[in-house]
């Protein structure tokens, strides 16, 4: 029998942990390389009993932040200018330019100043808005239409358990991917697979 499935990536959460493993910002080429190990997972954890193929990747991310603020000093910071908006914008890109690769985004918004615990010093705090709405949403869609048999997350967001809980009662077999990362108790207990 053959099954679709679906990779849902949190992007920040895996860039994140891409990040802390390989010390360096992750690629285009990683993000399907991680895509292609997932999959390989899935197959083995079904140990043959279906032909497990794949359907759509879904990246749920927010473009950097591109305004101009005021920072503690009061003189003006142009984020659009930075080499790390270039780069990010530059990466998220290349990720909707793929196959099968559908690019969820959200809002990154500007909410203020706090101090780094680290250096002592004042930094931009930003904020995701609608990524985890936009996540939740597309599962329970997926769920309902039955346009795939399996979902992967790869995600470590304790805040998806509703759409997961909705998406195991409509059929659908829910697999977890955690690069490695702590999962909690209460997001393990609703998925039907942890892949390791």
């Amino acid at each position: 029998m053959t099954t679709k499935v679906n990779i849902l990536i949190d992007g920040g959460f895996f860039w994140q942990c891409f990040k802390k493993i390989n010390k360096r910002n992750p690629q285009p080429k990683d993000v399907w390389q991680t895509v292609n190990d997932v999959m390989a997972l899935v197959k083995r954890q079904t140990n043959g009993e279906t032909e497990d193929i794949l359907f759509r990747v879904f990246y749920y991310d927010c473009r950097p932040f591109g305004g101009t603020i005021k920072d503690v000093a009061g003189n003006s910071v142009d984020y659009s200018v930075s080499t790390g908006y270039a780069m990010k914008n530059k990466y998220l890109d290349a990720l909707c330019a793929m196959d099968r690769f559908a690019l969820r985004l959200g809002e990154l918004s500007f909410t203020g100043w706090k101090q780094d615990i680290y250096s002592k010093q004042m930094k931009p705090d930003f904020k995701q808005k609608s990524v985890d709405m936009k996540f939740g949403l597309d599962m329970a869609t997926m769920a309902t239409k039955h346009t795939v048999d399996k979902i992967v997350l790869i995600a470590g967001d304790s805040d998806f358990i509703a759409p997961i809980k909705f998406a195991r009662k409509e059929g659908l077999l829910i697999y977890l991917y955690s690069m490695g990362n702590p999962i909690k108790q209460s997001l393990r207990g609703h998925c039907d697979y942890v892949l390791k």
